[in-house]
C-alpha cells in the first residue's frame, strides 16, 4: 500500500457515507447579472468550473490566474473575489456544496485536462435545472466530483509532504553519501518519480539542492571556523578533497582560501 494512501482513504469513506446536497448550481456568461465581485465568503465549499475564458481569482494570502478547463476551489469561509476579463466570452459553472473531509487551507487550482470534470459539472448543471430533479442522480455527480477533486488534493499533499521529507533528510545528513534512490526507497517512490516530483517543487535536481546545502554550509564554515578545507570538505560531504575544490569553484567562482580571505576582509572591514 502507497505509505500516503491512508488520507486519501478516509476521505473517499468520508464521502461515501455523508449527504453532498447541492445548495446552489448556476452556469454564467459575461452577460449575467449575478456576477459578485466584491470580497465575499460562503458558509460551503464553491467550485467554480472555467468553460470560456480565464480570471485572476483572489484571497488574502494567494493569486491564482485560472483559464479554460480549470477548476477553483475555495474552501469554506474563505474571503475571495474574482476579476474577469470581459473583453471576450466568459463562461464558468459554479457550485456550492458541502464536502466533509476536505480541509483544504488555501485555494486549489486544478486542471480539468480529461475533461472528466467538465463532463460531471455540466450534467450536475443540467440536472439541477431540469423541471424534475432527480436527487439521487445529482448525488452521484456531487460524489464523483468530490472524489475526483479529493484525489486530486491528497496527491498534491502527499508530493509537498514528500519533499519536504527529502529535505529535512538532505538538511541533517550532509556528510553522508545520498542517492537518488536511496531517497526513493525512503519515500515510498520510484527513482523516476522523486527525481520528477522534486524538479518540479524546487526547481532543481535532488542532487542539484544537495550540492547547494553542501556548499552553503562549506561557505559557512570558511567564514566562521578555523576548520582546514580537508575537515570541511569532510563535514559536506566530500570524502574527495580534489572534487570539494571543483564543486566549490564552479558554485563561487573562487578557491576556499579566496573565499575566505574575502570573508574575513569583508569582516575586518565592517562590511
Amino acid at each position: 500500500m502507497d505509505y500516503y494512501s491512508n488520507g486519501y482513504e478516509a476521505f473517499c469513506e468520508t464521502i461515501e457515507r455523508a449527504d453532498t446536497p447541492v445548495l446552489f448550481c448556476e452556469r454564467f456568461d459575461e452577460q449575467s447579472n449575478i456576477w459578485n465581485f466584491k470580497e465575499h465568503k460562503h458558509d460551503c465549499i464553491e467550485l467554480l468550473y472555467f468553460l470560456y475564458g480565464n480570471a485572476r481569482v483572489i484571497t488574502s494570502d494567494t493569486s491564482v490566474q485560472a483559464s479554460f478547463y480549470d477548476i477553483v476551489v475555495y474552501p469554506k469561509g474563505m474571503l475571495h473575489t474574482e476579476c474577469l476579463q470581459f473583453d471576450h466570452h466568459q463562461e464558468i459553472i459554479c457550485l456550492w456544496v458541502d464536502i466533509p473531509g476536505l480541509e483544504i487551507p488555501d485555494i486549489l487550482r486544478i486542471q480539468d485536462k480529461d475533461a472528466h470534470l467538465k463532463w460531471l459539472f455540466e450534467n450536475l448543471h443540467a440536472e439541477y435545472k431540469s423541471k424534475n430533479p432527480c436527487q439521487s442522480l445529482m448525488t452521484h455527480y456531487t460524489k464523483s466530483i468530490a472524489l475526483l477533486i479529493g484525489r486530486h488534493y491528497f496527491e498534491k499533499r502527499q508530493e509537498n509532504d514528500m519533499v519536504s521529507r527529502v529535505i529535512v533528510y538532505l538538511q541533517d545528513h550532509l556528510t553522508e553519501r545520498i542517492s537518488v534512490q536511496q531517497m526513493a526507497d525512503m519515500v515510498y517512490v520510484s527513482k523516476s518519480y522523486l527525481s520528477r516530483i522534486f524538479k518540479r517543487k524546487t526547481g532543481v535536481s535532488m542532487m542539484e539542492y544537495l550540492n547547494a546545502l553542501r556548499m552553503e554550509a562549506a561557505k559557512t564554515m570558511l567564514t566562521v571556523s578555523s576548520m582546514n578545507t580537508e575537515e570541511i570538505a569532510y563535514q559536506t560531504g566530500y570524502h574527495s578533497t580534489k572534487f570539494f575544490y571543483r564543486a566549490f569553484r564552479a558554485y563561487t567562482g573562487m578557491s576556499t582560501r579566496e573565499y575566505r580571505n574575502l570573508e574575513a576582509a569583508d569582516k575586518a572591514s565592517g562590511t
